[in-house]
């Protein structure tokens, strides 16, 4: 009977120490296939790169004044937190903020070969007080003429290699919302603040005229007159357009190279935010190009509104 006793003891004793040792054991590393690449070859970037070429324009200003908290460091586009993002957001991208001063339209950030038609260029120079960057400290006119260069020698990328312009969806160029005897309805905001919806009376119709271009800088534009597709859709969500109603429009006008759709409201009661966004296709896409998008600003989401009063 004892010798059983002590043969249970020693039995647990043994388990424990072998749960105990398996536990301490390490499970074996596997084997890092990329521990036997030799990097030994590579080489860093250039330390001093041109200042004319993208990889100075990044190095020199993009990142160190641009790519700030909040600003280009991904929040919003340009995307100035590598060079390549960098690259990728500017050349042949659509500007959401088409103008600054109401004067001229600008459709593209930056083109190649077009220092004039290029918004960076506008942006860095304008007279008014949103001129970049944002934080109050203009860039010197030596930087602004490094960034000038880069555009007028077609806009290269790092390996030296020209862009080859895509063939982009229209751009929008804005709109007006009118009575049915053609008084301005969108310049009656809520609050008297330019970025709040306007508003109107109930059961009011509005008529809206928009304007959009096709790749003002390419062979491949279409005639807006041309467009395969042209209409508003309208929503009391902001951000959710999927159950969106919406109105084609029937009525080009090519003197002032506007479409014109008429939008009753009397579906909506008093008291309704109602949220729009205008939709074309050149025929050369399969999905329509949309303005506001959902990843647009959210004020410019709430410019694109009237209010039911």
């Amino acid at each position: 009977m004892i010798r059983s006793k002590y043969n249970s003891y020693f039995i647990a004793f043994a388990v424990l120490l072998t749960s105990t040792f398996f536990a301490c054991k390490k499970d074996e590393v596997p084997e890092n296939p990329y521990d036997k690449v030799d990097y030994s070859t590579n080489t860093n970037p250039d330390p001093n790169p041109d200042p004319n070429s993208i990889q100075g324009l990044y190095k020199n200003i993009f990142q160190p004044k641009c790519a700030n908290p909040g600003c280009h460091d991904g929040t919003f586009e340009p995307d100035f937190r590598t060079i390549e993002s960098a690259y990728s957001t500017l050349v042949y991208q659509s500007v959401n903020k088409t103008t600054l001063d109401s004067v001229k339209l600008f459709t593209l950030r930056a083109i190649p070969h077009n220092v004039d038609d290029s918004w960076i260029i506008e942006r860095l120079t304008t007279a008014t007080t949103e001129y970049m960057p944002s934080n109050g400290v203009r860039l010197s006119q030596g930087d602004i003429g490094h960034v000038k260069n880069w555009i007028n020698a077609g806009c290269p990328d790092v390996d030296g290699t020209l862009p080859v312009k895509p063939n982009l969806q229209p751009n929008f160029s804005g709109y007006i919302a009118l009575d049915s005897v053609n008084v301005r309805l969108d310049t009656n905001r809520v609050d008297d603040e330019w970025y709040t919806a306007f508003i109107i009376e109930q059961g009011q119709t509005i008529n809206f005229a928009f304007a959009s271009t096709d790749s003002a800088d390419g062979a491949d534009a279409t005639d807006p007159a041309n467009y395969v597709s042209k209409k508003v859709k309208l929503s009391t969500d902001k951000n959710d357009f999927t159950g969106a109603v919406e109105y084609n429009a029937l009525i080009y006008y090519a003197a002032f190279q506007v479409w014109y759709v008429v939008v009753p409201t009397g579906t909506w009661p008093s008291g309704t935010t109602v949220y729009f966004r205008f939709y074309v296709n050149d025929g050369d896409h399969t999905s329509d190009a949309e303005f506001p998008k959902n990843s647009s600003l959210d004020y410019y989401k709430t410019i694109y509104s009237f209010y039911v009063q």
